[in-house]
C-alpha cells in the first residue's frame, strides 16, 4: 500500500510542471504594453472586447506594429474596442485553456491543434507578399555559412543544428517532418540539435559567429535580414534548395498554407461573421495590409497538407495528446491519490483494531488456559481426595514409606551439588531441579499424610463465595449451558474446607452437565437460602435423570451409569459433606434431578 501511495505523489509531481505553466498566464500578465496592443473607442467602451490572440515568434514590439492598422481597421468596422495580444505558444495554449482569447492569428499547424481539444474553426487564411498563392506560402530553410556547404541531408547528423522553437512552423515543423518523410527522426539522428528560443533573426548571428553550424529557420527571414543590412550580402546560403515558382525566396523544404484566422468554440458565429466581413474588405492598397505585410484575407484553403505532415511528425489526431491528457487527468489523479490515502488510513485503522483484538484474544485464551490449568489441579486433588478417603491408613502407610526414599534422593542430589566445581555449571541446573521436584512430593506426601490423619484445614469462609469460584473454574465447561444462579445478598458463613466443598460442587456440576449432554438447550439452577439452623443448597439439572433403582443405590460405591466412570464419585461427595456436619440428598425432578445439599451454620472443625 505505501509503494502505491508513493508511486501516486510521484505521477502528481511529474504533472505539477504543467500546472506551473498554465499558471503563469494570467489576464494581468497578458495586459502589458510589450504584449498587445488595446485600442478603445470612449464612445463605445459599453461594447465587449474582442480579444484576438496572435502567435508570436518574434520580438513582441514588432507584433504590435504589425497588426497595429488591422485591430484600428476592425474597430472602425465593428464599433467594438479590440485587443490585439501577442502570445508565445505556450501563452497561447493558456490563454485559450482559461478563455481569455476569442479568435487566434496562427499558423496553419497551430489552427489544426486546437480544433480537436478546443473547437477551433478555421474561418480565413491570409495571403502574404511573399506568396501569391495562400496554399503554398509558408516553408522552412536550411541555412549555413557560404562556406559550409551541405550536398545531402545525411550530412546533417554530424552538425550543430539549432532551431528557436520546437513548435515554430515553418522554423522546425516543416523540416523534421520532411527528414520523416526520408525516413530520419530529427530528435534521434541529429545529435546536437539544440533550440535558443526567439527572436529568430538571433540564429543567424549565431552562424556568423561559428556557434553553429546550421540554422532552421522559415523561408525569407535570411532574404528580410539582407534587405535591412542585417547580414552580409554572400555571408550565409540557404542550403539543400527544394524547387518551387510559388515564392520568391528559396527554401529547402515543401510549402504549406500561411497564417489563418480561427474563432474558439465559444466564440457566437455573429461575432464570427461580423470578423470576417471586416477583414475580408481589406485591399492591398490599405493601411492594414500595408503595415501587416500581407495582400488580403482569403477563404479558408485546403489543409490536408498539414495534417499529413502532422502524420509524419506523429502528431494529433494520428497519436493521443498525452499533454492534453495529462491536464484533464490531473483532478482524476488527486482523486485517485486521495482514496489511496483514505484507504491508506482506514488499513491502518483495521491494522490496529485487528492488533488490539488479537490482543484481547490472546488475552481471553490465556485466562482460559489459565482457568484450565486451575479447574486440571482442581480434579488432581479431587481425585487425590477420592483415594485417600477410600485407602485409609493404607495411603498413611505408603505415605512414610515413600518420604524416607525421597529424603535420600534430596540428600545424594544436594551432597552433589556441594561437590561441583565451577567448570561443571550444566550439572548444577539439573540436580537443583531434583532438589525441587523431591521438595514436591514430600509435601504432597505430607498434605496426603495429613489429610488422611483428619488435618483438613477448617477456616471460616462463605458458602456464596465458594459457589461463586467454582462456576468461575468451570465457566469453559458451562458454556452453551443457562446457568440460573441468584448470590444471596447476604452473607453465608460456614466454618469448612473450601477446597473439599469445591470439589463436591464441581462433580456434581459435572454430573449434571453430562445429564444433559444430549440435549440442545441445557439449564442448570443453582439456589441457595437460610433455614433455622442450616443451609440449604440445591442443585437441578433438566437432564435424563435417573430411574428408581439407580437412584437408591447413588451413594453406593462402584455404582456408575458412565463407560469410564468409577463410581466413587457420589460416594466420596456424601463423606465430604458428612465430615462437615451435613447431608446429602437426591430425589427425582420432572425433568432432571434434584441433589440437596444441608450444612449446618458452624461446623466444627475436625
Amino acid at each position: 500500500m505505501l509503494n502505491v501511495f508513493i508511486i501516486g505523489f510521484s505521477l502528481l509531481a511529474l504533472l505539477w510542471p504543467c500546472q506551473i505553466n498554465a499558471a503563469s498566464y494570467s489576464p494581468d500578465a497578458i495586459q502589458s504594453p510589450s504584449h498587445f496592443i488595446k485600442l478603445r473607442d470612449t464612445k463605445t467602451n459599453t461594447h465587449a472586447t474582442i480579444r484576438i490572440g496572435v502567435m508570436a515568434f518574434a520580438d513582441p514590439s514588432k507584433i504590435e506594429r504589425r497588426w497595429q492598422d488591422t485591430a484600428l481597421w476592425l474597430q472602425q468596422q465593428l464599433g467594438q474596442p479590440i485587443d490585439i495580444i501577442a502570445l508565445t505558444p505556450m501563452e497561447l495554449d493558456n490563454a485559450i485553456t482559461k478563455a481569455n482569447i476569442d479568435f487566434i492569428i496562427g499558423n496553419a499547424m497551430t489552427t489544426v491543434a486546437y480544433k480537436k481539444d478546443y473547437g477551433t474553426s478555421h474561418l480565413l487564411t491570409l495571403v502574404n507578399n511573399l506568396s501569391n498563392n495562400p496554399e503554398r506560402a509558408m516553408g522552412s530553410a536550411i541555412i549555413t555559412r557560404a562556406d559550409h556547404p551541405l550536398n545531402h541531408w545525411k550530412e546533417l547528423t554530424q552538425q550543430r543544428v539549432i532551431s528557436s522553437d520546437p513548435r515554430a512552423f515553418g522554423g522546425f515543423q516543416i523540416f523534421a517532418a520532411t527528414l520523416a518523410s526520408r525516413h530520419m527522426d530529427v530528435y534521434r539522428d541529429i545529435k546536437q540539435l539544440k533550440f535558443v528560443g526567439f527572436p529568430q533573426a538571433k540564429l543567424l548571428d549565431k552562424l556568423l559567429q561559428h556557434q553553429a553550424d546550421v540554422a532552421i529557420l522559415p523561408a525569407c527571414i535570411l532574404e528580410s535580414a539582407i534587405k535591412r543590412g542585417a547580414i552580409p550580402q554572400g555571408a550565409l546560403k540557404v542550403q539543400l534548395v527544394h524547387e518551387q515558382t510559388d515564392m520568391a525566396c528559396q527554401v529547402s523544404t515543401p510549402l504549406y498554407p500561411d497564417y489563418a484566422l480561427s474563432k474558439l468554440g465559444g466564440t457566437s458565429h455573429q461575432l464570427a461573421t461580423q470578423v470576417v466581413r471586416a477583414l475580408l474588405a481589406i485591399t492591398p492598397q490599405d493601411s492594414a495590409a500595408i503595415v501587416g505585410q500581407y495582400q488580403y484575407w482569403a477563404a479558408p484553403v485546403n489543409d490536408s497538407e498539414v495534417f499529413q505532415l502532422r502524420q509524419q511528425l506523429a502528431q494529433w489526431p494520428f497519436v493521443t495528446n498525452w499533454q492534453r491528457l495529462m491536464y484533464s487527468a490531473i483532478p482524476w489523479v488527486l482523486v485517485a491519490i486521495l482514496v489511496l490515502l483514505l484507504g491508506y488510513l482506514h488499513h491502518l485503522r483495521v491494522k490496529r483494531l485487528v492488533v488490539r483484538r488479537t490482543l484481547a484474544l490472546s488475552n481471553e485464551v490465556a485466562e482460559h488456559q489459565c482457568t484450565q490449568a486451575r479447574l486440571l489441579d482442581q480434579q488432581q486433588q479431587f481425585y487425590r481426595a477420592q483415594r485417600v478417603l477410600l485407602t485409609g491408613e493404607m495411603a498413611s502407610g505408603i505415605a512414610h514409606e515413600l518420604k524416607q526414599p525421597l529424603a535420600g534422593i534430596r540428600y545424594l542430589a544436594q551432597g552433589c551439588v556441594y561437590r561441583l566445581i565451577d567448570s561443571q555449571p550444566e550439572l548444577q541446573q539439573p540436580l537443583t531441579k531434583i532438589i525441587a521436584q523431591v521438595d514436591r512430593a514430600q509435601t504432597t506426601i505430607n498434605r496426603l499424610r495429613a489429610f488422611c490423619q483428619q488435618s483438613s484445614h477448617y477456616q471460616a469462609c462463605d458458602l456464596a463465595h465458594i459457589i461463586d469460584d467454582t462456576l468461575q473454574l468451570m465457566a469453559p465447561d458451562l458454556k452453551g449451558c443457562q446457568v440460573h444462579w441468584q448470590r444471596p445478598s447476604d452473607d453465608y458463613p460456614i466454618v469448612a474446607d473450601a477446597s473439599l466443598l469445591q470439589q463436591v460442587l464441581v462433580n456434581l456440576i459435572r454430573n449434571a452437565l453430562d445429564a444433559m449432554q444430549s440435549l440442545k438447550s441445557r439449564q442448570l439452577t443453582i439456589e441457595c437460602q437460610r433455614l433455622a439452623d442450616e443451609y440449604q443448597l440445591c442443585i437441578r439439572d433438566i437432564g435424563t435423570g435417573l430411574t428408581s433403582a439407580a437412584l437408591v443405590r447413588l451413594f453406593m460405591p462402584f455404582e456408575t451409569s458412565k463407560a469410564h466412570g468409577l463410581g466413587l464419585g457420589m460416594v466420596i461427595c456424601k463423606r465430604i459433606i458428612e465430615e462437615h456436619g451435613g447431608q446429602i440428598i437426591a430425589h427425582q425432578a420432572n425433568p432432571g434431578l434434584v441433589i440437596l445439599i444441608h450444612l449446618p451454620h458452624k461446623a466444627a472443625a475436625l
